[in-house]
């Protein structure tokens, strides 16, 4: 199936670089657990469908005379692998993708009867986390939808029509504002970041692990509740507990700094474009926080920082002076790109992903009951000098919190005892923690 060349932005490009450059794996990831029959051209027609609406992800990088672009057939064959035993989750986690010479999107099944495993990885310079989850719930969907005419003998898909619609091209935002500026704030920041680093063992490449905790029904009622007499969203008060968590592990590590920094993804694409563009819409945009004050203090200094960060454009300064790089001869961008004074020197990372649909009940209603999700985690790469990142995914009336770490940074041991403080710091005591991966 062949395509038309798609160059990447210098966002795209940078994780491509940055994995080069640090060894450390920039690929996201959505684990599905599903329940009902499948088989396995159910699953080869769904790889399908996304590179027919996506051909990006099933095409490979090639390095031009002016940088990067997706070109070539889309190679669908080299998107699934089947295994066996979910013995090899860890390794599949933790395997390169190597998207010079494989599809960024690839998806391992592990089927068990009607119990199955759907572990979607993306390469990160394809897809953001935002979009990256939108077409892992697609791929979903397609597949409730193709169990549901086996079974009950017609398309339930009403979006079916809206798959062959163009997707738009990525677009440079456009604002008044002075990048410049905008600019040499950043690089003060990072020459002169005061935040504490997380106190880990070590700063180096390494496997990944997750760990998480489910904040349930009442649990997560009262976050909001919370949340509302504020007048922040609970995200807020998640990272606030986030930051203070971070503080209280390094106090008790010996490090005595209570200025934490997160950096958090801020997303670019239009309401009526969202969920569709692949690449990566968003840009980071740093926040610090005196880890010492209430929650409720911190979260609403947290949510002001955000909303005049916003205002000034500063989110849009990497975007708006980046763009021009990607013309740069691959060589010159990579080494441009190592350094961090753009990005990267925040204490960890933090990403709140608020789910409105009910995608539990559309894949049940598409199949004709043939079909159930059971669960879903998610996982963001970790940049080498943070050592973790915390997650959130938010439905309509719980959460799941995960924390993602290097082995090499923290043992799984220590990365539950880390989210612990997570926990304690929002006051929820009854929480089912699960150990999802070592």
């Amino acid at each position: 199936m062949k395509s038309n060349a798609t160059m990447l932005s210098a966002i795209d490009a940078f994780f491509v670089a940055y994995q080069e450059c640090s060894g450390v794996l920039m690929q996201l990831g959505v684990e599905v657990e599903l329940k009902g029959r499948i088989e396995r051209t159910d699953v080869e027609q769904v790889l399908l469908h996304l590179v027919r609406r996506w051909p990006q992800l099933g095409q490979r990088l090639r390095k031009g005379s002016l940088g990067l672009s997706w070109e070539g057939d889309c190679r669908v064959s080299e998107m699934l692998t089947i295994v066996e035993s979910r013995s090899a989750l860890a390794e599949w986690r933790n395997r390169p993708l190597n998207p010079f010479i494989e599809p960024p999107l690839q998806l391992l099944w592990i089927p068990n009867g009607a119990a199955n495993l759907f572990a979607f990885r993306a390469h990160h310079a394809v897809v953001d986390g935002e979009g990256f989850f939108a077409i892992c719930a697609e791929a979903v969907r397609v597949l409730a939808d193709l169990l549901g005419v086996r079974c009950l003998g017609t398309a339930l898909l009403s979006s079916t029509e809206s798959h062959t619609k163009a997707v738009p091209r990525h677009r440079t935002p456009r604002r008044g504002l002075s990048p410049l500026r905008n600019l040499q704030q950043l690089r003060e920041e990072s020459r002169f970041n005061p935040s504490a680093r997380l106190a880990v063992r070590s700063f180096v490449p390494g496997d990944t692990a997750i760990v998480e905790k489910d904040l349930e029904k009442e649990e997560f009622r009262t976050l909001e509740r919370r949340a509302s007499d504020l007048n922040v969203a609970p995200g807020w008060l998640c990272a606030s507990a986030w930051m203070k968590a971070i503080h209280a592990w390094n106090l008790a590590h010996g490090v005595d700094s209570p200025v934490i920094s997160l950096e958090a993804p801020i997303s670019l694409r239009r309401r009526r474009d969202s969920h569709v563009a692949i690449g990566n819409w968003i840009s980071p945009l740093t926040l610090f926080g005196d880890a010492t004050q209430t929650l409720e203090n911190l979260a609403v200094d947290l949510k002001q920082q955000m909303s005049k960060a916003i205002r000034q454009g500063l989110h849009l300064a990497l975007p708006l002076l980046s763009s021009p790089a990607k013309f740069l001869p691959w060589s010159l961008f990579r080494r441009l790109a190592a350094s961090p004074q753009l990005t990267g020197f925040a204490t960890s990372h933090f990403a709140w992903f608020e789910q409105s649909q009910t995608i539990h009940d559309d894949v049940l209603q598409l199949s004709g009951g043939a079909l159930q999700i059971v669960d879903q985690r998610i996982y963001p790469p970790v940049c080498l000098h943070m050592g973790a990142a915390l997650s959130i995914l938010a439905w309509p009336e719980r959460a799941q919190i995960f924390l993602t770490h290097r082995l090499t940074a923290l043992s799984t041991m220590e990365a539950e005892s880390l989210l612990d403080l997570v926990v304690q710091e929002l006051g929820q005591e009854y929480l089912s923690r699960r150990q999802v991966a070592v």
